[in-house]
């Protein structure tokens, strides 16, 4: 049944080398694919039959005119909350199908956009992924190349392992900021991409998150006949159309038709689950700026980011490869650190330590004799047992 979603199976690909967290994937992928999924579903005739079908009886408008009317000018119910049909010998369907002024209508115009409104949101949350690559560049991946096996890899030999922290100890502070500055501005925009989706979701549907508050809980409730009222107040599955045309005498006629709006029997569970989601999302995303804010302001705390995942390393031996090095330094090796071999990782924290060491034994004999000292080539102490 799910065969036309196949090609988006390729949004959830686990990769070797990650250069973004859980939080972030879960923006840029995991809702971006249950954004495409739903719009997908939505436009699969085959599975639902005509998003609209319309009752008019004998007369002369064809029901494929009232159909396609109907489906552009939108249908309409009553907009009255309470009102439930007099008349239930054919369906119970807890709006008012009767004669409703236009003072009290409530319009489903949105109902042939809907699959455009998830596909427009898909492509919001994909934005800041997009920029992260462009960004990025493929500069973790060029790193990491051939080191994320659990094993060590034959890769990793003297010449690997010299090019490698001969790399770490080089100074480009712009260089690591601007990736830093890069990767926070893009996680911000991931948590205001949340809130512009709110907003655009709830501007489309007059008001989504207030009203649909209670038939979101009554069915985590599973209280269903509250559901089923309170959801058609905002996705109705019968709605009025009315046809005005002009008859033979040249006066005006109107037809009216009940319409039968199918897709929004999958319309209301899709958008229950995105109201949970986006809230969700909310949530969680302002929690992971409140930790970037505090990794930004603590130097212990990046300190322990590093050496918790890489125990049993000292963090004597990470503060010393740390000390002096900007933050954007510090993002580098935590990018690295994820992806990396723990082993290789280990070792690339102790070659720095000492290369570290070897440079302020080196400073301090220039400070206390004057003379010039030989430098201190990095790759030296790479050979050293760590």
């Amino acid at each position: 049944m799910l065969e036309f979603a196949r090609p988006l199976q390729n949004i959830l690909r686990i990769k070797q080398v990650n250069s973004t967290d859980l939080i972030w994937r879960l923006h840029c992928r995991a809702t971006v694919y249950l954004l495409l999924l739903a719009s997908l579903l939505l436009s699969a005739r085959q599975y639902f039959g005509n998003p609209i079908d319309c009752v008019i009886g004998s007369g002369a408008v064809p029901a494929s005119t009232m159909n396609e009317f109907c489906w552009i000018m939108g249908t309409y119910i009553s907009s009255d909350p309470n009102f439930v049909l007099d008349s239930t010998d054919l369906v119970k369907i807890n709006a008012k199908i009767g004669h409703i002024p236009e003072s009290e209508r409530s319009y489903q115009k949105y109902y042939q956009w809907v699959v455009f409104i998830l596909a427009l949101q898909a492509g919001m949350f994909s934005l800041p992924n997009f920029l992260w690559k462009a960004w990025e560049a493929g500069r973790l991946q060029s790193l990491c190349d051939g080191l994320t096996s659990p094993l060590v890899p034959d890769q990793w030999e003297k010449s690997r392992k010299k090019q490698l922290i001969a790399h770490l100890v080089a100074d480009f502070p712009r260089l690591h900021r601007t990736y830093l500055l890069r990767y926070i501005f893009c996680t911000l925009l991931n948590f205001c991409n949340v809130l512009v989706n709110i907003f655009l979701v709830n501007l489309i549907f007059s008001g989504f998150w207030t009203n649909y508050h209670p038939a979101v809980t009554a069915l985590l409730s599973f209280d269903f006949p509250s559901w089923n009222r309170y959801n058609s107040q905002v996705f109705p599955k019968i709605a009025k159309c009315d046809f005005h045309f002009i008859g033979p005498s040249g006066s005006k006629q109107n037809r009216d038709g009940l319409c039968l709006l199918s897709l929004n029997v999958v319309n209301e569970k899709i958008f229950a689950f995105l109201w949970v989601w986006f809230l969700m999302l909310l949530v969680i995303s302002a929690l992971n700026l409140l930790y970037w804010v505090v990794v930004l302001c603590s130097k212990s705390f990046r300190a322990w980011l590093l050496a918790t995942p890489l125990y049993p390393i000292r963090s004597t031996v990470v503060s010393r490869a740390l000390d002096g090095q900007e933050i954007g330094k510090w993002f580098l090796l935590h990018q690295l650190c994820r992806n990396l071999n723990p082993i290789i990782s280990r070792e690339l924290l102790t070659s720095m330590s000492k290369v570290k060491n070897a440079n302020n034994r080196k400073s301090y004999r220039m400070a206390k004799t004057g003379e010039p000292d030989f430098y201190t080539d990095p790759e030296g102490f790479v050979e050293e047992d760590v």
